[in-house]
């Protein structure tokens, strides 16, 4: 069993994901958007927006307590447990 701390990648090539697992911090942005300069703010639900510094359009979002809040039991402690768990 091999137990990750973080889980990275793209989904279609269009949004850019990291998933701190030992802090419980989803981060996603658009792929096209990963150096942009940003501008962060917290929303009502307590997930910080993050908002192209140029124009204010939004381009990524970062959740914290992401299992805690959106995963179901305990957060799986392998790479092929947590892939089964958020699938689709």
């Amino acid at each position: 069993m091999v137990k990750v701390d973080a889980i990275e990648g793209t989904s279609d090539n269009a949004l850019w994901y990291h998933y701190d697992v030992s802090n419980d911090v989803l981060y996603l942005r658009f792929a096209s958007e990963r150096d942009t300069p940003t501008i962060a703010e917290e929303d009502n639900g307590g997930m910080i927006v993050l908002r192209r510094e140029s124009d204010d359009a939004v381009i990524g979002l970062t959740v914290v307590n992401w299992w805690k809040n959106f995963g179901r039991g305990k957060l799986p402690d392998s790479l092929q447990e947590l892939e089964r768990a958020i699938e689709p």
